[in-house]
């Protein structure tokens, strides 16, 4: 699951932070997350977002939270009416730090979270990570290079054993030469390494490189065309290297709204020599923030990974989300809703038959505002998920509830 209204805790025990893609020089990044499990694949670096996130100077935060989960082993084989529940504490801490001189921006940040189980304890776990961005802005040419490593250890949803050990590393780099006032060459390169422990996954390899034109038709739209390159490998999947054409379309009015998009078509061939059908990738992201007191976000994300849950295969992602959120006196509510569509296929077969395709739906709400001289910010929220196929479970729905309290620095 993947979240964009953002006070919501990351699902508790070892799931890792999804990576964003990068929004071109000038306009805000409103791009979807890609779902757990898998690499942020528009072909642009990760942790992008992070230079605008980062206070100038040192910044630190902490973390209480306390959930309850309806069903914390959805995808083990589970009977009517088995399904565990359990009650989630969760302790966290974050680093930051950043720095600016003239054209260049540089920090990096660290996070780490520790989740106990009441009933099932070997099942808790931890989650950590760090990222690293230099970001250089000049004149004509604008240069964003990233780097990141997260760890998790314990239950993790997206596997048939919900207890793993999961190592994701990313490097991405993106530039940006502005030709004249109303054209652009841009470029990104990104690669991300996932290993996964605990069972027989597949440790995957995701390479994204892109190269695109963009042409400003006015102060507010740019567009233009692209070509994509990516290949997909894993330690039990032979490779997969798709290349085709994109188009690229940017908007920005001031701080009310903002929308970036890239759509393309995939020809995909794998190393045994067999080919796949054309797909279709993309992501889209829309934020609109209307007044200080309401905005919405609407994020799109489809493509293909390997897939480190399911040996030898490939999973078509399709994912939207949905977000509201609202202003009331001192505190703010959040709204989110997903839908995301898996299809797997497998070199050679297709699509395949031994794993239906798999469809999860989940909404969730929580309201937050600051509290003890506003020195901290609490939270409570509630969740629902529901999927359906994909996994031996075959169906399962949970309930999250909970708070969260948290320090900064």
């Amino acid at each position: 699951m993947w979240a964009v209204v953002g006070t919501l805790p990351a699902r508790a025990a070892g799931v890792m932070l999804p990576t964003a893609p990068t929004a071109p020089n000038g306009y805000t990044s409103a791009m979807p997350t890609a779902p757990s499990g898998f690499a942020a694949s528009s072909g642009a670096a990760p942790w992008s977002g992070l230079g605008d996130s980062l206070l100038e100077g040192f910044s630190a935060g902490a973390t209480f939270s306390s959930t309850y989960n309806s069903n914390v082993m959805p995808n083990q084989v589970v009977t009517n009416g088995s399904a565990k529940d359990d009650f989630i504490l969760g302790l966290g801490g974050s680093l930051g730090y950043k720095s600016k001189a003239s054209d260049l921006t540089f920090g990096g940040t660290y996070h780490g979270t520790y989740n106990e189980y009441f009933v099932h304890s070997n099942d808790s776990g931890y989650s950590q990570g760090g990222g690293l961005i230099a970001n250089y802005d000049g004149a004509r040419l604008s240069v964003a290079a990233t780097a990141g490593l997260d760890i998790g250890r314990g239950n993790n949803t997206n596997y048939s054993s919900n207890f793993v050990e999961q190592t994701s590393i990313n490097a991405g780099l993106t530039a940006r030469y502005k030709l004249s006032p109303k054209t652009s060459l841009m470029g990104n390169f990104n690669q991300t390494f996932t290993t996964a422990s605990g069972g027989n996954y597949s440790n995957t390899d995701s390479t994204d490189l892109g190269v695109s034109a963009l042409w400003r038709y006015s102060a507010l739209t740019e567009f233009g065309p692209g070509i994509r390159y990516t290949y997909r490998t894993g330690s039990t999947q032979t490779g997969r290297t798709s290349i085709g054409p994109t188009l690229n379309l940017n908007y920005k009015l001031s701080t009310k709204v903002s929308a970036t998009s890239r759509v393309g078509v995939d020809f995909a061939s794998y190393d045994t020599g067999a080919t796949a059908k054309p797909t279709v990738s993309g992501s889209i992201g829309l934020t609109y923030q209307a007044s200080k007191l309401w905005g919405m976000n609407l994020s799109l994300y489809r493509d293909t990974q390997a897939d480190t849950s399911q040996v030898g295969g490939f999973t078509q992602v399709t994912a939207l989300q949905i977000g509201y959120h609202r202003k009331v006196l001192r505190a703010t509510w959040n709204v989110g809703a997903g839908y995301q569509f898996n299809t797997f296929e497998h070199p050679g077969i297709g699509v395949s038959g031994l794993r239906p395709d798999q469809t999860s739906v989940n909404v969730n709400t929580s309201l937050s505002m600051p509290v003890f001289a506003n020195s901290c910010n609490a939270s409570v929220f509630v969740g629902y998920n529901d999927q359906t196929g994909g996994t031996a479970t075959n169906t399962y729905n949970s309930v999250q509830a909970g708070f969260s309290l948290t320090r900064s620095f």
